[in-house]
């Protein structure tokens, strides 16, 4: 640019476009120098003549200042008009003029102020560059340039520290250090470019030099003005003491080998998953890796991410090559080339590809493979032409290499899943809030994808938060997960395409059988598959493989919910004959089974499939008036259900379906409404309706007493007594039991006698009647010894009897006995009860009233986990037993002793009681 250029950075120097402006003798320079010092402002001619001469001026100091001014003027040509007069003054006229020392100042402050340090340091650079030398060197003898360069020489180590800040965030530390280590040479106060060789130097594993240096400037500051580092210095060097991984930032060379896609957004979770991807393509062995699962669970960005922490391990970089546009798998040979920057030159391309890979030490990510299987030998044939090579594939399938190591994606994590709905919800309403326990629900109902969470997320600015969890309970996933970012690929704009995009690469047939999966909830065997669906083993494995499947181990599979939805979708109107198959299996599965096994091998049966039997029962209702009689099989399934939800559940709302059934089924045989009346009777027992299940078990017993099966009408004779009993009609209870006993003993051993033997014993110790009662335990111990389980409950009875005939000792070792055993064994958590009920009478007997309140306040609170309540016989005996000792207690002493009880699952508290008592 044309112009007038002064430059003080330097001895001082004028030049016009380059070319050197001669400026006479020292005085007349000094002339220039003092008018540029103080431009634009006018100076005075005897504020000129006291800057140049002092006191030691000329005889006519005005008349010289005069002869240099109008040399000046002539040396500088056109712009000599630039040194003006006004009045007993002169002014440098800025216009047109640019000092150095200005451009150096204003440089610095745009790099200061400037958020790229890549523009920083180039903007310091070019302020430094400025620099000729020691600033106003030839004219250090004027009175105001001392200040002038006391000022530039600050703001120049402003410019350092500047630079050193911008270096240090880019990772350029190594080159930083001997760039910084003279000037902290030179101005050892200065506690800033000290702090950031330090850090400088820490960043180059060289911790015991970053420490050098502080102790060095400690040392001078402490000679030079007795104080000590300040607490900025000290706080890096006990970071820099403890390896803070806050002061780390890689490399600028490590940062140079990722040629990966940036993510607009943060990576929530993952950290488990990202390590152990890590760790596999560590071991020398493991040169092909691929993470498999279904669309959006989050393939791509942890495969980014899993580069990225690899970039170390491979000097000729971690490279992505994204497929999703590929659909032609003799296409991904160009691909990889083009991400690469190989020169094929129309040629062979894998030929070229494997002589630009040969000698390389490279990872190479190959993004969503899925759609160009058949490009797999490719793969293949690049590994064995580099050694160097490391391959990690996103792909909804393997792709079955040898040697490939397969790493099949779960759902996120709820307890990342919910800061990742969060986040992103607070991306488009930057208030959003919500109960954690709300949005963990919502997140479980989009299975943890976290392409659905985000999508969901995207719109609580549109619909309220409460809507979209009401709707996804409603199964509307599919529905919401919409409008994502327009510059996202479609199929990741809606989960539907998403999920469209998965199993549109399946054979149409296998498609159709896969809809066929959406009747079951909650997973399936593979025999249930095939007998409902017509899905074999095979399919399982492809649509496993193809991440649309999950294998849930046990020999059991499920959909994830949001694939569920759209394989219904997909299923449409072949659903009603489907649903049937599938409600006629699951009847036929329960009654095949009931009576046949023993009772927790039933249970361990059906648990995994609760939510197909109340699918099951939905549709055997639906179509009950297609049965003969209306019902019937509805009726069935509930009636065997309802003993398993007697054992697992009686509180629950599934045996809501017994009297639905019953009203129902009006025509059904009666041995069949007997034994569903019978199930309700011991349900609404447990339940704490104790008069309505009397009057169920009457009906029951009335049903099946002449009918062709006397196994049932025992079964409720028995459990009319029990009930009878529980409601405090102990004595009327007792001839019930007697009858049961003997009515059981003429049935050959068909029903085991210790069940109405075990309630005459509980019957005979509220009635106080201890021999009786050992009577009935005793013949239970010969009869069931060998049976270890029914064997410890005759044996927790006994411990009953021995309290009540006042013998503690004995009942301890009864319980010793009989507690092992039932805490080994599952669903057992009622006997655990009554075994605390037990404890707490010895503690009151042993004097610790305090334990028997915690022990029972642990009984209560599994009683309010399972919805149940204590039957008034239970209650009545508990206040016999320990109702004084504990009204004896302080309020204090009872409340503290019974929060510790409230705060222990039952397992707990029985190794409490045995810790204590035995």
């Amino acid at each position: 640019m044309h112009c007038l250029r002064i430059a003080v950075l330097g001895p001082l120097e004028a030049t016009i476009d380059g070319a050197p402006i001669d400026l006479g003798s020292r005085k007349q320079r000094a002339v220039l120098g003092v008018l540029t010092a103080l431009a634009p402002a006018a100076v005075p001619v005897e504020r000129l003549v006291d800057e140049i001469w002092g006191d030691a001026g000329p005889a006519n100091p005005l008349r010289s200042l005069q002869v240099y001014v109008s040399a000046l003027r002539s040396a500088l040509g056109e712009y000599g008009d630039r040194l003006a007069t006004e009045g007993r003054a002169y002014r440098l006229i800025a216009d047109g003029v640019e000092i150095d020392a200005e451009r150096f100042s204003r440089l610095v402050r745009q790099a200061a102020a400037e958020p790229d340090p890549d523009a920083a340091v180039a903007l310091v650079d070019e302020a430094l560059a400025l620099w000729r030398g020691e600033p106003w060197q030839d004219l250090r003898d004027l009175p105001l340039v001392a200040p002038v360069v006391v000022a530039l020489e600050a703001e120049r180590l402003t410019a350092a520290a500047v630079r050193a800040r911008a270096l240090l965030s880019l990772g350029r530390h190594r080159e930083l250090v001997p760039w910084l280590e003279p000037l902290v040479e030179q101005h050892p106060l200065n506690e800033e470019l000290r702090g950031h060789l330090m850090l400088a130097l820490h960043r180059s594993d060289r911790q015991a030099d970053a420490l050098e240096v502080y102790a060095a400037g400690r040392e001078t500051k402490a000679d030079e003005t007795g104080l000590d580092p300040g607490e900025d210095l000290q706080r890096l060097q006990a970071a820099i003491l403890t390896d803070d991984p806050a002061l780390r930032v890689e490399d600028v060379e490590l940062r140079s080998r990722r040629h990966l896609p940036a993510p607009v957004t943060s990576l929530v979770g993952r950290e488990t998953e990202i390590a152990s991807v890590v760790a596999l393509l560590r071991e020398p062995d493991n040169r092909l890796v691929t993470i498999t699962g279904p669309g959006g669970i989050g393939k791509t960005r942890l495969s980014i991410a899993v580069a990225r922490g690899l970039a170390a391990d491979h000097p000729d970089g971690v490279w992505f090559v994204a497929l999703d546009a590929v659909h032609d798998h003799r296409l991904v040979a160009g691909a990889v080339a083009d991400a690469l920057e190989v020169e094929t030159s129309g040629g062979d391309v894998p030929a070229a590809l494997k002589a630009h890979l040969r000698d390389l030490r490279m990872l190479l990510v190959l993004d969503n493979f899925e759609q160009v299987d058949d490009a797999a030998p490719l793969v293949s044939d690049l590994l064995a032409a580099a050694a160097g090579l490391r391959v990690l594939v996103t792909s909804r399938v393997r792709l079955r290499l040898y040697g490939e190591r397969v790493v099949p994606l779960d759902p996120l994590a709820t307890i990342d899943a919910g800061p990742l709905f969060v986040e992103r919800a607070r991306g488009v309403d930057p208030g959003f809030d919500a109960p954690p326990h709300t949005v963990a629900q919502l997140c479980d109902q989009l299975d943890g994808i976290p392409l659905a969470i985000e999508l969901v997320a995207a719109r609580v600015d549109e619909i309220p938060f409460e809507t979209l969890h009401k709707q996804l309970a409603e199964r509307q996933a599919l529905d919401l997960a919409t409008h994502g970012p327009r510059d996202r690929s479609s199929r990741q704009r809606t989960l539907r395409d998403a999920i469209a995009w998965s199993v549109a690469l399946l054979p149409e047939e296998l498609a159709g059988r896969f809809a066929r999966l959406a009747v079951f909830d909650g997973g399936f065997t593979a025999g249930a598959a095939a007998a409902v669906t017509g899905v074999t083993s095979a399919d399982l494995t492809a649509l496993v493989r193809a991440s649309l499947v999950v294998d849930a181990g046990g020999g059991r599979f499920r959909l994830l919910e949001t694939l569920r939805e759209y394989a219904g979708e997909l299923l449409g109107d072949a659903h009603d004959q489907v649903a049937d198959a599938h409600a006629e299996w699951y009847r036929r599965f329960v009654l095949d089974a009931d009576g046949r096994i023993s009772i927790p091998a039933w249970i361990k049966l059906i648990d995994p499939d609760r939510a197909n039997l109340r699918a099951a029962l939905e549709r055997l209702y639906v179509t009950a008036h297609d049965d003969t009689p209306v019902g019937v099989r509805l009726l069935e399934l509930t009636s065997a259900l309802g003993r398993y939800w007697y054992h697992v559940g009686p509180a629950s709302a599934d045996t809501e379906w017994l009297p639905r059934a019953l009203a129902l089924a009006t025509d059904a045989d009666p041995t069949l409404r007997g034994s569903a009346a019978y199930a309700l009777a011991i349900c609404r027992g447990e339940q704490g309706l104790v008069e309505e299940a009397i009057e169920h078990c009457r009906t029951a017993y009335d049903l099946l007493r002449d009918g062709p099966d006397p196994l049932w009408a025992a079964r409720a004779l028995n459990s009319l007594a029990s009930l009878t009993h529980d409601i405090g009609r102990s004595e009327e209870a007792a001839p019930l039991l007697d009858e049961s006993i003997a009515l059981r003993r003429t049935l050959g051993g068909a029903l085991p006698l210790a069940i109405p033997l075990s309630n005459r014993a509980s019957v005979a110790v509220q009635l106080g009647d201890a021999a009786t009662a050992r009577s009935c335990l005793e013949e239970i111990l010969r009869v069931e010894g060998d049976d270890e389980l029914e064997a410890a409950f005759a044996m927790m009875g006994m411990a009953d009897v021995e309290l009540l005939a006042g013998d503690p000792d004995a009942a301890a070792v009864c319980l010793r006995t009989a507690v092992e055993t039932v805490m080994a064994e599952d669903y057992q958590d009622y006997r655990l009860m009554e075994c605390l009920e037990t404890f707490a009478a010895l503690a009151v007997v042993r004097g610790r009233a305090d334990l028997a309140a915690t022990l029972l306040a642990a009984v209560d609170r599994a009683y309010a986990d399972e919805g149940s309540v204590m039957v008034p016989a239970d209650i009545r005996l508990r206040e016999r037993r320990t109702g004084a000792a504990l009204a004896a207690l302080g309020p204090e002493a009872r409340r503290a002793a019974e929060d510790r009880g409230t705060a222990l699952d039952l397992q707990a508290a029985v190794r409490l009681a045995r810790q204590e008592l035995l």
